[in-house]
């Protein structure tokens, strides 16, 4: 019986062709497979650095995966060796190659990595953000109610999180996050390792109303957003409500909310369903917070 190869992650550059290592040219020149995210994006890469294979290059990507999976495990149990790479930066970070990874380990089949550049470890180590501790949350999502759900879940998580976004939405998630966390600093990283990288750092509402004021941003844009507040526990429910109790007194629900939000740095989301609640006790009918 023919022994098992074994299947490769390979990062590859996010923008700048220096990135590409010696050792991931080498990998993919001795690989008889190259799953890609796009073939096209691949052979692009190593004609660009001049890496030259005779690999056969397949598609593997979200809508092929199901069919493509048990085609790369028997080349895998041929022992053929296998590249994965997707089209920029770390395979598994937002596509489909943790499925392949988890087939491979069940059929024992040996997997190694070939570590290289990522849009997220960039981002967060140019953004002077704790990077104690970090989530990469992924892509926003397009639908304003899904996006907001999204934010609101992880609102009060105390590290800092990591987000992808399209430069045409980027102010409306800004404005989005601004209302539902709160006061947080924030960090635009855009076109990070190419000629125009930047990035744009302020808080979160501060940035919403920067980006919405500018030509549309170009590129690539990763967000990085500061945790909860460590000092966010000091206020309990019993005194965000006598707060919001003494504001409401000549004032609208969002107005009140807002000013509580302002004063302790906690999430809108959280302050506002106390506000609900204050509101429902006293029997009152709170207005529609549009």
């Amino acid at each position: 019986m023919t022994a098992a190869g074994t299947l490769i992650i390979v990062a590859t550059p996010i923008g700048n062709l220096g990135d590409f290592s010696p050792r991931a040219a080498e990998t993919l020149a001795t690989a008889d497979v190259i799953a890609c995210e796009d073939t096209r994006v691949t052979r692009k890469l190593l004609r660009l650095t001049g890496t030259k294979t005779e690999a056969r290059m397949v598609p593997y990507h979200d809508h092929n995966g199901t069919e493509m999976r048990p085609w790369i495990i028997s080349q895998l149990e041929q022992g053929r060796s296998v590249v994965l790479v997707s089209d920029a930066g770390t395979p598994l970070v937002s596509d489909p190659g943790y499925k392949l990874v988890a087939a491979c380990r069940e059929q024992g089949i040996p997997v190694q990595s070939v570590p290289g550049p990522s849009a997220v470890l960039a981002a967060l180590a140019v953004s002077g953000l704790p990077s104690d501790r970090f989530m990469f949350a992924g892509f926003l999502a397009s639908a304003g109610g899904a996006r907001r759900t999204q934010i609101a879940e992880l609102s009060d998580l105390g590290a800092t999180t990591i987000w992808f976004e399209t430069p045409a939405r980027l102010a409306q998630s800004l404005s989005d996050m601004a209302e539902i966390m709160g006061p947080r600093r924030a960090v635009v990283a855009r076109e990070l390792t190419k000629m125009h990288e930047e990035a744009l750092r302020g808080d979160l509402a501060e940035l919403a109303a920067r980006i919405a004021g500018m030509k549309r941003l170009k590129g690539e844009i990763v967000l990085v957003v500061a945790g909860k507040p460590a000092d966010a526990s000091a206020f309990d429910d019993d005194q965000l409500t006598a707060m919001l109790r003494a504001e409401l007194e000549g004032q609208r629900l969002r107005d009140a909310v807002k000013s509580v939000v302002e004063t302790t740095g906690l999430p809108r989301n959280r302050i506002y369903r106390l506000a609900l609640a204050l509101t429902a006790d006293q029997d009152t009918e709170p207005e529609q917070d549009g």
